[in-house]
């Protein structure tokens, strides 16, 4: 067998075995983070569908209430062992000599994160730490890109509505929804 007929063979190999140990990740999701992820994955690639303008706005709409919906009902603003990539620990220093601690977890929506854009494609869980207490102490063994099991409850604004932190527009699509989060417990994966 030449070479030249070997090597694509030997590269599909090589990306099959990749794509199957990424996989595994989309596959130990729990249920209801995989629920979500399908929810997001829907109301992109509706606004990917439309090309008219209005109907973009129209589905925007209705896709943001259907998932804020799905988590104040089915989730009940909770999220329990759901799998994530810390992808900012910042701290920033606060006037009594305290500091706040903001955390910023990826959830991916496919088998991988972009390593040039790792938001992209993924759902967005921003939280702030208080800088006492069991969660302060678990992030200090951890660094930005290490994945970890997660659970907390989603934010919520004023009103008590879902905080769903908008990079959700007609021009962007559902390719990023954030959320703001209050993380309960975090753990490093292996």
């Amino acid at each position: 067998m030449k070479l030249s007929r070997l090597v694509p063979v030997l590269f599909c190999l090589a990306a099959c075995s990749d794509s199957t140990q990424q996989g595994d990740q989309l596959k130990n999701m729990p249920a209801s983070e995989v629920a979500l992820i399908k929810r997001v994955n829907i109301a992109d690639s509706a606004e990917v569908v439309n090309d008219n303008p209005i109907k973009k706005g129209e589905a925007l709409k209705y896709h943001k209430a259907a998932i804020l919906k799905f988590v104040q009902d089915t989730l009940q603003g909770n999220v329990k062992q759901w799998l994530a990539v810390i992808e900012t620990i910042k701290t920033r220093t606060l006037i009594n000599d305290d500091y706040d601690i903001n955390v910023r977890l990826l959830i991916p929506r496919n088998n991988y994160l972009d390593e040039k854009v790792p938001e992209f494609g993924t759902i967005i869980f921003d939280a702030q730490v208080d800088s006492e207490g069991s969660v302060k102490n678990a992030l200090k063994e951890m660094k930005d890109g290490d994945r970890v099991i997660v659970s907390g409850t989603f934010g919520r604004d004023f009103v008590k509505n879902i905080d769903f932190d908008s990079y959700i527009g007609p021009r962007e699509g559902f390719s990023s929804p954030a959320f703001i989060f209050n993380i309960q417990s975090i753990t490093k994966r292996p």
